[in-house]
């Protein structure tokens, strides 16, 4: 594999990236100015192409020589201190090779939509730079080669959101936002943080694999040894739980998902970055990659899978009543990203993985959509303020409506077969808790359904209806106009086209699956999994050779339950609008409830952040009168008597001085000789 030029030249994949937000940041503000997109378009766009090349290249490889499909590259010695070693470089396999090419290639597409979106904004050098730090940050996180690099780009990403969700630093609203997501994910990289520390003192390594097949050097490979002392047993019933909560963290699980709705201050092409192809598939990337630590411990993999589930039902909940276009789509997020989590917890990781690339097309596709009418719409993002809107945004109508299909899991549309093998997975575990939970992904599929075509119904049907003034500051659209700009509307086709396509990825034969089976995390998580929880894991679930069958039952279930939820939306929110505004007034109560998304940030404000206000006022209170009075009272003694020194001795006279002094030195010489 070491003879492609993608892989030999693995670190350009960061470095192109880097380089632009240097040049951007550095030269934009003087120089570059409205050009300073150029830098990020070049350096993430050579990322993109290379990423494009290292996949076809190990697809190719899956079909002749799988044996040499993975490799790990050593850049150069990084740390080396004690026993301590850790070297920056790159693990490429098939599950790298995917990652590179969702975050490089989509990312890329999000850098072309942003010079039409962000055109005339002060900071637009900065702007650009942000982005090529986040995208340079995700590459490190998804090729490292152990887990100090994969903490390195996890730190990294969660700056770069610090920096993009409060680009708008001059308004409160954006200031807070991101500081939200700034602390809230420090609690979840705690965790994760901790995780990786008892790694080192579990295995005395943090690579990943070592350096050539049966090495038997690396964390994942030493996790399946048979020789195990106890200590090391019970750290990996520790290990993946404290994994676990970074990923919650990062991925926006209950309960650290309240960031992510918040993260909507940002300008819209953030939202698409951080939702669709980067900073919140991070969890799922890790546990997929390090499933050889999560299978061990069927407690983890069920608490994966029991919160994913449960975030998925809270979280769509909420999106039935909210009406800012871009909230919707992040409480869909938050749903979605449960359904993946749910996947990887019933083990079945490619499952989770594949509605992980379908999500990222199509949740890309409709923040930039969103983004559109945002831009014609001078800034609103209201739906009950706008109607109609095909007759305005005739491109983006049918852009949205097919990114719609598929989050709504629509027949033939990517988003219905990759749920559907979610789902499916669920509905076929031998747990009851298993079923149970294939139970609430199906209604909440429909719920997704429902609301995805509410907002739909309510934009782009109906009689025309436009914002008469905006006052939702996201972006300064003085200068709006109601088109829909070829740069802006270009990376739209491109993404409509994986919304439509990305599902055949999978289906009706397991290529994806197959491709992903040749990762040495796939094969040695299923090789556990059997061993270790005494399940009948289906191969196919990793990848692996083996039966595959269609569950035709499930597809038809799901399938229907989908088009049940679009044509209630249709009924309440196109044809009979007024049936729904009186459904709300019947249960005004549970209506109140949603809108306020279950109080669980004023909850977090009464029982989190008002008693860590109160316990930071008591320290600073303890700070200026206790510790500031010690040392104003220590200090007022030797001020005291310099004063009355002062008054006495300071006479002006210099005989009295000379005299003093020799008074002194004779002291000293009294001290020293007697």
């Amino acid at each position: 594999m070491n003879d492609l030029f993608a892989v030999h030249y693995s670190w350009l994949f960061p470095l192109c990236p880097l380089i632009g937000a240097i040049l951007s940041g550095f030269l934009g503000a003087k120089w570059l100015k409205s050009q300073s997109h150029w830098p990020i378009w070049i350096g993430v766009g050579i990322s993109a192409a290379l990423s494009l090349c290292l996949l076809f290249h190990t697809i190719q490889l899956s079909n002749t020589t799988p044996d040499t499909i993975s490799t790990t590259i050593t850049w150069y010695h990084w740390i080396d201190i004690g026993h301590f070693s850790a070297a920056a470089g790159a693990f490429i396999d098939p599950l790298t090779a995917v990652m590179l090419t969702v975050v490089c290639c989509i990312g890329f597409l999000i850098t072309i939509f942003s010079k039409g979106y962000m055109a005339g904004e002060e900071g637009y050098f900065r702007f650009f730079a942000y982005l090529g730090l986040f995208i340079f940050s995700m590459t490190l996180l998804v090729m490292g080669n152990n887990f100090i690099l994969l903490y390195l780009g996890w730190e990294g990403v969660g700056v770069c959101s610090y920096l993009l969700i409060g680009y708008y630093y001059e308004r409160p609203a954006a200031r807070e936002a991101a500081k939200k997501a700034f602390l809230v994910n420090r609690v979840g990289d705690f965790g994760f943080g901790i995780g990786i520390m008892l790694i080192y003192l579990t295995f005395g390594t943090v690579s990943f694999f070592g350096a050539g097949a049966g090495t038997h050097t690396g964390v994942l490979e030493l996790a399946t040894s048979s020789t195990l002392n106890d200590f090391q047993q019970h750290a990996l019933a520790w290990i993946p739980f404290l994994l676990m909560i970074g990923a919650f963290g990062k991925s926006a699980q209950f309960p650290l998902y309240v960031w992510l709705p918040d993260a909507m201050e940002g300008p819209t092409p953030v939202s698409a970055l951080i939702h669709a192809a980067t900073m919140v598939t991070a969890g799922i990337y890790m546990i997929a990659r390090c499933s050889t630590l999560f299978v061990q411990s069927e407690a983890a993999l069920l608490t994966i899978a029991a919160v994913g589930c449960f975030t998925a039902l809270f979280a769509a909940t909420i999106a039935l009543r909210q009406f800012d276009l871009k909230k919707v789509f992040a409480y869909s997020t938050i749903s979605q990203l449960g359904f993946m989590f749910a996947g990887v917890g019933l083990l079945a990781p490619v499952a989770g993985v594949f509605h992980l690339v379908t999500h990222a097309f199509f949740k890309a596709l409709l923040f930039l959509s969103s983004g559109v009418v945002m831009h014609a719409m001078a800034g609103e993002l209201d739906m009950r303020k706008m109607s109609g809107l095909k007759h305005v945004l005739p491109k983006t109508r049918w852009l949205m409506l097919v990114g719609c299909l598929a989050l709504a899991g629509c027949p033939f549309f990517s988003g219905f077969f990759s749920k559907d093998e979610i789902v499916g997975a669920a509905l076929s575990h031998p747990s009851l808790l298993g079923r149970i939970i294939g139970a609430v992904l199906l209604f909440s599929a429909f719920l997704t359904a429902y609301y995805t075509f509410r907002l739909y119904f309510r934009v782009f049907e109906g009689p025309l209806v436009t914002p008469h003034a905006a006052h939702h500051n996201d972006h300064d659209h003085s200068h709006a106009h109601n088109h829909e700009p070829l740069i802006m509307i270009l990376p739209l086709f491109i993404l409509m086209l994986g919304a439509l396509l990305a599902g055949y990825l999978n289906f009706p034969k397991n290529y994806l699956g197959d491709f992903l089976g040749h990762s040495p995390s796939f094969q040695l998580g299923y090789q556990t999994a059997r061993s270790a929880t005494g399940i009948d894991v289906p191969a196919h679930a990793f990848g692996q050779p083996g039966e595959e069958h269609l569950d035709m039952t499930t597809m038809v279930i799901s399938g229907a339950i989908s088009i049940l939820g679009i044509l209630l939306a249709s009924y309440y929110h196109l044809k009979n609008r007024p049936a729904s505004d009186a459904l709300v007034q019947k249960f005004a109560p549970i209506a109140r409830l949603l809108e306020g998304k279950f109080w669980v940030d004023e909850v977090y404000e009464r029982i989190i952040v008002d008693p860590l206000y109160a316990i930071g006022r008591a320290f600073t209170f303890i700070d200026r009168i206790v510790v500031d009075g010690l040392v104003a009272i220590i200090s007022f003694i030797p001020q005291l008597f310099g004063w009355s020194l002062k008054l006495t001795i300071q006479r002006g006279y210099l005989q009295g001085y000379g005299a003093a002094m020799l008074f002194g030195v004779a002291i000293i010489l009294l001290v020293i000789f007697l």
